[in-house]
């Protein structure tokens, strides 16, 4: 869970030298991929099991949503470096389109089949608006227009987050921002506590909308436009920055849950790249950690603003714990796996990072159609059985989903790619 006509020279290069490579890729970060997806796929099975699991997860540690926290400090240290890496906006997003969008629009038409037949559940407002939440849901952005009840795919809120953020960096490297990542982050971990105090959610079509906070979004939108229209360097890039600035800031403002939450997402992507610059040598080892040790004091404090609140489906009493352990240890895992970057990592893991994204999406719905077992067998419970099943089932599924899908797509993009590549002549410019 990477549009201007601009171009830098490939800021890869030097973040190659100080990091293990295996076929084009960075080890560490395949590895972490690989716990990401594989906590995430371990807390749907387990919660599903064992229900006092679901009441650790929700009172304790969540590893589902450690996972995803890992994925986006991950997206964050990758994606600005993938759109510095001296192609076009353009070329950068049909890369982000083959990437992603192919196996997303095959889970969640899988996904629509298999609630159709009543094999899998869904949200229990999809039928209130079938046709706007399909709409919704095929954008990707469907968490910031409509929230949880359009999501067909359980776990594709996550990829809202991510489209928002590719809008986000897009805008800035147009307005020759994009290297300014240590104000920026500063500035995203700052915005985390005022987002939780004073930011409504849901300013557009919410519970919380009304015609005050709709003109804030105009005005907001219209802002951000014209400061990056005018930072431009070309009449098409000041196109471009009008059209994300117009997506990207209505979606921002319209997030459904906890705005402060929705910040901490956004300052961790930012922290993430932060962590790239100190490792490819443009900011002091320093700054970098100082400033990721920030980052984790926020997320903690952020947790401390939680007020007490009983979970009543599972009798839990839900406290800052939770948010703070959860949050905290995303950030140490891929403080210590960065500290290991020149190292090797066991191939399993790599393997399971390679198929993060197939494992991530079709686990949601391999354990709505494998079998539970009702026996035990030689000794081993049934429940153990079936979470057996579940994860292993899982991971099969989404080695042939990545070797079918995933793999013949983005091989596809390549081409689209370099087909962009061979017609363009960017223009060289300084983004600093």
């Amino acid at each position: 869970m990477t549009t201007s006509d601009e171009a830098v020279a490939n800021p890869i290069e030097p973040v190659e030298e100080k990091v293990r490579t295996r076929g084009g890729r960075f080890e560490f970060l395949d590895a972490l991929r690989g716990v990401a997806a594989l906590a995430v796929v371990i807390e749907h099975c387990s919660e599903l099991m064992w229900p006092g699991y679901e009441r650790f997860s929700a009172a304790y540690f969540g590893a589902g949503v450690f996972g995803v926290f890992v994925f986006f400090i991950v997206s964050g240290y990758i994606i600005p470096a993938s759109l510095e890496r001296g192609r076009s906006l353009g070329a950068f997003w049909a890369g982000r389109f083959f990437r992603l969008f192919p196996l997303f629009w095959g889970c969640l038409i899988a996904a629509m089949i298999l609630h159709a037949l009543r094999m899998y559940g869904g949200p229990p407002g999809w039928m209130a608006s079938p046709a706007w939440n399909i709409f919704t849901n095929f954008t990707m952005a469907h968490w910031f227009i409509s929230g949880p009840n359009s999501q067909m795919v359980v776990v594709a809120w996550t990829l809202s987050y991510e489209l928002v953020f590719y809008m986000v960096v897009s805008l800035l490297f147009i307005g020759r921002l994009n290297r300014r990542s240590v104000p920026l982050a500063v500035l995203a971990i700052g915005s985390m506590l005022l987002a939780e105090l004073f930011l409504p959610t849901s300013m557009v079509n919410g519970s919380d909308a009304n015609l005050a906070t709709r003109l804030i979004v105009v005005a907001a939108t219209a802002v951000v436009a014209v400061f990056f229209a005018r930072r431009a360097a070309t009449r098409r890039s000041a196109v471009a920055a009008v059209l994300l600035a117009s997506l990207a800031i209505p979606l921002v403002l319209n997030q459904p849950g906890p705005s402060g939450y929705s910040a901490a997402i956004f300052a961790t992507m930012f922290v993430g790249t932060v962590m790239y610059r100190m490792t490819a040598g443009e900011i002091t080892a320093r700054l970098g950690w100082g400033v990721f040790g920030l980052a984790v004091c926020a997320v903690i404090g952020l947790a401390l603003l939680q007020q007490p609140a009983l979970e009543t489906k599972l009798g839990v009493l839900v406290t800052w714990k939770h948010n703070a352990i959860t949050m905290a240890a995303a950030y140490l895992l891929f403080a210590a796996t960065l500290l290991l970057r020149r190292y090797s990592f066991p191939r399993p893991l790599l393997f399971l990072g390679r198929i993060s994204y197939s494992l991530y999406f079709v686990h949601a719905l391999a354990i709505n159609f494998l079998p539970k077992w009702t026996v035990s067998v030689a000794g081993i419970p049934a429940a153990w059985l079936t979470w057996c099943t579940w994860v292993f089932g899982s991971i099969a599924l989404a080695t042939l989903t990545y070797h079918k899908v995933e793999k013949p797509f983005l091989n596809l993009g390549h081409r689209v790619i370099a087909k962009m590549d061979a017609r363009a002549q960017p223009i060289a410019i300084a983004a600093k």
